[in-house]
């Protein structure tokens, strides 16, 4: 009778504390911070650590970690490459060499962008960034390439360095502003650079974010909110097509952590300067966060 009492005990026990390990995974907004212990990123020889104010520099013979101490944001680069020593000039004064000296970088993991995003992406999930906000992925590409400067880039003379694998957040079906995680992988899988900036986000703010979106599903309830936007800022028009999204301050921004749960839309200029993005929350408002600097009536800029 005691072991069966034991038994039913333990397997409580374990019920509850695999429940409370689901709840904890499925929590939103978690945060990350990428550790430099637990980076790819090859520092080199001679490592020695700086303090400016509030970064911390990990310096190496190869390339720099910097964390920002305040945000938790890092930054991972490479040092510049070297160049492979000149060939001899040549005899005749009349002879012209058309390429460059050919400089040391890296191989990229692969040819395939799909190969590095699926590389990237298990690198970013093992190291901790949490599987249920990654929404999707987009890549971008490093290239070189030779040829007279006033042809411009010429795709036959250009080689690919390296992709750069970004992830993309959401958090209960509605996208992050702000958030990023990217590494560039080299062909031995050691990251040639990368960036993360993962900050908690406060579950009532994804839950607002939810409703806004759930309500903007009605047609009715979407007709009424667009008109307080448009008395709110006239610039919106009549096309006031935007997305739900969770906005917070940037990575480089030293005051208050804000995050909230806005309406986005894009304004087109109509002078040909730059469109204009404009943020609202759910009652309409006009919403500028802490780190939001407006510079003219054609941009509002995120620093």
């Amino acid at each position: 009778m005691l072991r069966n009492n034991a038994s039913r005990a333990f397997l409580l026990l374990f019920a509850a504390f695999a429940t409370s390990r689901v709840a904890m995974a499925a929590e939103p907004g978690v945060r990350f911070d990428l550790k430099q212990e637990i980076s790819r990123f090859d520092l080199g020889a001679n490592v020695r650590r700086e303090i400016d104010g509030p970064y911390e520099r990990i310096i190496g013979a190869k390339g720099t970690f910097l964390i920002d101490r305040i945000t938790g944001a890092t930054l991972a680069v490479p040092n510049a490459p070297i160049a492979a020593p000149k060939p001899p000039a040549p005899r005749e004064p009349t002879q012209r060499s058309e390429s460059p000296s050919p400089i040391n970088y890296p191989g990229p993991l692969t040819e395939k962008a799909e190969e590095h995003n699926a590389a990237v992406r298990e690198y970013l999930l093992r190291i901790g960034i949490p599987e249920a906000e990654v929404a999707g992925m987009h890549v971008t590409t490093t290239m070189a390439g030779t040829g007279p400067v006033e042809q411009g880039v010429q795709p036959s003379r250009s080689v690919l360095l390296w992709y750069t694998t970004h992830l993309e957040r959401s958090l209960g079906g509605v996208p992050v502003e702000g958030s990023y995680a990217y590494a560039a992988l080299d062909r031995e899988r050691r990251v040639i650079s990368e960036g993360l900036y993962w900050p908690a986000i406060p579950a009532g703010v994804v839950e607002r974010a939810q409703a806004l979106k759930k309500a903007l599903a009605s047609p009715a309830e979407r007709t009424e909110f667009l008109s307080k936007v448009r008395r709110a800022q006239p610039e919106v028009g009549e096309v006031a097509e935007g997305t739900v999204t969770i906005l917070h301050t940037s990575s480089g921004y030293h005051g208050e952590f804000q995050a909230q749960a806005v309406y986005s839309v894009v304004v087109r200029s109509r002078s040909g300067g730059k469109a204009l993005i404009l943020r609202f929350d759910d009652a309409g408002s006009p919403v500028r966060l802490g780190d939001s600097v407006e510079s003219g009536i054609d941009s509002i800029k995120q620093q």
